[in-house]
Formats: structure tokens, sequence, C-alpha cells
């Protein structure tokens, strides 16, 4: 009975349109032999439908899935909740790996105040040795405040306009400028 129906049933027609309208062009609604199967034969109908208004997936090879829409071979849903435990991990670990990363310039930080140290530590080393030289006390003595030893007649040489380094120390420093108006008033009175 079912195939007397299929075979009186009007071809498609040449322009490859339906005559109803919505369908897809060379698709009938109805497939043969889906009368007999009942309402599982229906079911099947309406899936495969489904998938090839969705986008003929089982078509272009990329397997048959149903009509499922997928990201990065996951569904939908799946890659939602992937995306949500990827932000989540993101999260999770962005605190402590902004300490970890401030603790490393940290301690590069240190490692290099360390090291100007330990340089420092080095020349004060070398001074405190030289300090312990009786040799090197003698020089001192005699450059920095002029002393001689006993039997040694000093000599000092002063050159006209040459100043000796403790009386440049001991020069008194200039005295402040007054205020702004004061300088003023000087330089439009005073000639120069």
């Amino acid at each position: 009975m079912t195939s007397d129906r299929n075979a009186t049933r009007p071809a498609a027609r040449p322009s490859g349109r339906s005559s109803r309208r919505g369908e897809r062009p060379g698709r009938s609604t109805r497939r043969p032999g889906s009368g007999s199967r009942g309402v599982a034969g229906l079911v099947d109908d309406v899936i495969s439908d489904g998938a090839a208004l969705v986008g003929r997936r089982g078509r272009r090879g990329r397997g048959d899935r149903g009509g499922e829409r997928t990201f990065l071979g996951l569904s939908t849903g799946k890659a939602v909740i992937l995306a949500v435990v990827v932000c989540a991990l993101a999260l999770t670990l962005a605190y402590p790996l902004r300490t970890y990363v401030s603790q490393r310039s940290d301690a590069a930080d240190v490692a290099a105040e360390r090291v100007v140290l330990e340089e420092r530590v080095e020349q004060l080393q070398i001074r405190k040795d030289q300090t312990e030289d009786p040799a090197y006390i003698t020089a001192q003595a005699r450059e920095r405040l002029g002393f001689v030893m006993p039997g040694e007649t000093p000599y000092q040489v002063q050159l006209p306009g040459a100043r000796a380094r403790s009386d440049i120390a001991n020069d008194p420093p200039p005295p402040p400028p007054g205020p702004w108006y004061s300088e003023l008033w000087s330089t439009a009175t005073v000639p120069r």
C-alpha cells in the first residue's frame, strides 16, 4: 500500500524546486517506506531533516553528529564548560603567579644589592688592612698632617696663588643671597 502511494507521487520539478514553500530543493517531506515504520520512522525522519536544515554535516564529511553544533571539536555545552574551567583556573592562578613574579624580582634586587655590599666590604677590608700597616700610617701623617720624623727638617714651598688644601677647606661659605628685590636693586644701582 505504501509503495502505491510513493509511485503515484508527482516527480520533483525540473528546476529543482519543490511544490511546497520552505522545503529544500531535491528533498521531500516523506521518505520511501516511512509510513510503515510508525512513530519511530517519523522520529528518524525529523532528526535527519533537522540535521539537513542545520547544515548537512553528514554530506560535508564531518561526521554524523545529528545536528549538534561544535566548537573546536566539542559540543557547545562542553565548550562553554571548558571555557568556564579555563577562566576559573586563570583567576585562581593569577594572584599566586603575580606574587611569584614579584618575589623573583625582589630576590634579583636583593642579590644585586648583596653583590654591591660584598664589594664594599672588600674595599673596607683593604682599608682596614692598610690602617694596620705602620708604613701607611706614617705616609698619611706626612701627607695629611704635615708631620715629620725626628731629625728631619720640614720645608714648605708656597707658590703665589697656590693655597694649601687646609686653607681652602677652612674658607667660610659665601653669604646667602638676599631677597630677589635687593639683588635686583643692587644690579640696577651698582655700576659694573
